[in-house]
């Protein structure tokens, strides 16, 4: 499997962000300064691979994105199958529940009004054309949902739709799983399991 390499001190400052994310930063309000000290390196030091904060963040999105492509993707070669996979996606969401207390980095970049209209809109954009461990991981899901038995959808924007909207469901219950009278977490997860793959064989 091919991956995606950074640099030593690039992998400092994305994981340096995510973990500011998590601990209550807001983007609008984060400092280059903050990032780097938090990654144990100097501030001139980002300039020497980043020319703007928002350039910082929009990379750390990328970075973990990649590295859940990338987990998916290995499955993928592995063999396992669709219901394996949906699974393992469902344990990812809940190991960054875990991480990130409460998915914090999701609500914040879902909820920050200062990604609209601001630079780091401009820096989402270049990424467009780096979205290579998503193609591929689309392709060899697409191959897997083909070849699995009950399966009826072909179309990759519903197949992605079925996973992701019951992904994002399975996310809101684990950040707001104490407010949630009546179900569980098992439960939980089972609906959304047990969703994506009624979506996808055609009777819901």
């Amino acid at each position: 499997m091919e991956e995606k390499i950074y640099p030593p001190k690039v992998r400092a400052m994305y994981e340096a962000v995510l973990e500011l994310f998590a601990s209550g930063r807001e983007l609008s309000t984060l400092k280059v300064s903050e990032i780097t000290s938090k990654a144990g390196i100097g501030k001139g030091t980002a300039y020497e691979y980043f020319s703007t904060k928002e350039e910082i963040i929009v990379g750390a999105i990328e970075y973990e994105a990649t590295r859940h492509f990338q987990i998916i993707i290995q499955l993928l070669e592995e063999g396992q199958t669709l219901p394996e996979i949906i699974s393992r996606g469902l344990n990812m969401l809940e190991e960054a529940n875990e991480k990130y207390h409460g998915l914090a980095v999701l609500e914040k970049i879902i909820s920050d009004s200062s990604i609209s209209g601001s630079n780091l809109l401009k820096e989402m954009e270049k990424y467009k054309e780096e979205c290579g461990p998503g193609v591929r991981m689309t392709q060899r899901l697409m191959k897997l949902v083909k070849d699995t038995d009950g399966i009826q959808e072909t179309n990759p924007w519903k197949v992605w739709g079925a996973i992701v909207s019951q992904y994002l469901l399975y996310a809101l219950y684990l950040v707001h799983s104490e407010r949630i009278q009546g179900i569980g977490r098992d439960e939980a997860r089972a609906f959304a399991y047990q969703n994506i793959l009624k979506i996808l064989d055609g009777t819901t």
